[in-house]
């Protein structure tokens, strides 16, 4: 009877071992990015701040750079969280389900997601090692849905960081902006003005029969006023400046097109203006964690253990048909 006991719990357990499904293990691990990694990110922060003071005002703090430490925890804040799982099991795991049209389907496949899937974080301040595990039947595809769920927490991190930067900057380019047409629309209208009041002098000039000035340092005298803006009184002065004259600058004033050039602080705008569009916000340029490890198609089965599935079946058939065998022989005794 121990025999034949221990043989039906061994094929039982050969049967296991040999005809159920094999599932596969694959892994991923991450560790922190490099400096230069980070550079291109750091270099953008260097210029919502410091590079270009005084654009917003001139305690403007700009984006903080980032360290390597900070930005690692960054994406494993995404890795671990629901909304990465979440994006996965819509776009990946669903769809390869063969039941996957009721809520019920649904709710299976969710629970045996999280059954299959394992979030490996650091579990130390000194340890940095991080990834994903990931069980399946088709060892190619749980290779690539590794790296494919590893890739959704990359681009989510990148995409959270940028974002602030990609806000910074478009707050100070916009703050530019509204300086440059500002100073644009007063030199325009001093522009305007001052052609009024030459055309008004011009006027006077010609009512006079004054082509030229009499006296060449009354005329330097008299320009110097001319060309003080803030003072309103110097137009009724320009006509003594001669019709020649005042046509001469009436005609190019009239003829200008652009006043930057006569524009003091605007040089510097532009610069600072020229340094925010050369701001590279492409997210390829930034790396928040470095793939120490891709996942690869595994070889061998992680379950089930045939060996271990054989020598379960055979010592549990021999436990269990000894003390069966003893108690038959302790009620036959009573």
């Amino acid at each position: 009877m121990i025999i034949a006991f221990t043989l039906v719990t061994t094929c039982i357990a050969a049967a296991y071992a040999f005809f159920s499904t094999p599932i596969y293990r694959t892994t991923v691990q991450t560790l922190p990015p490099t400096a230069s990694g980070l550079a291109s990110y750091n270099v953008a922060s260097q210029l919502t701040g410091t590079a270009i003071r005084g654009i917003v005002s001139d305690t403007a703090p700009g984006i903080e750079p980032l360290t390597p430490t900070a930005t690692y925890q960054t994406f494993l804040r995404y890795l671990n969280s629901n909304t990465i799982r979440q994006s996965f099991f819509d776009k990946y795991y669903l769809p390869a389900q063969p039941k996957n049209e009721t809520e019920g389907d649904k709710q299976r496949a969710w629970k045996n997601l999280n059954d299959e899937l394992r979030i490996n974080l650091p579990r130390k301040p000194d340890e940095y090692e991080a990834g994903i595990t990931l069980e399946g039947a088709n060892p190619k595809v749980i290779a690539e849905w590794a790296n494919a769920f590893v890739e959704l927490a990359v681009q989510a991190a990148r995409e959270d960081l940028l974002n602030g930067l990609a806000g910074e900057v478009k707050i100070r380019e916009q703050s530019l902006q509204d300086q440059i047409a500002t100073l644009r629309d007063v030199a325009k209208d001093i522009r305007l003005d001052r052609i009024i009041r030459l055309q008004n002098a011009l006027t006077i000039a010609e009512n006079i029969g004054l082509e030229s000035p009499a006296d060449n340092s009354a005329l330097v005298a008299i320009t110097a006023q001319g060309l003080n803006t803030e003072n309103v009184n110097t137009g009724s002065l320009l006509y003594l400046r001669g019709s020649k004259a005042l046509r001469s600058e009436l005609e190019q004033l009239e003829q200008r097109k652009m006043d930057d050039a006569y524009i003091a602080e605007l040089p510097d705008l532009l610069k600072k203006q020229a340094l925010l569009k050369g701001i590279n916000l492409n997210p390829e340029l930034l790396s928040v964690a470095t793939i120490d490890r891709t996942a690869i198609a595994p070889e061998d089965p992680v379950k089930p253990n045939k060996l271990f599935s054989l020598a379960f079946g055979f010592i549990l058939g021999g436990v269990l048909s000894v003390l069966w065998v003893l108690i038959r022989l302790r009620l036959r005794a009573n």
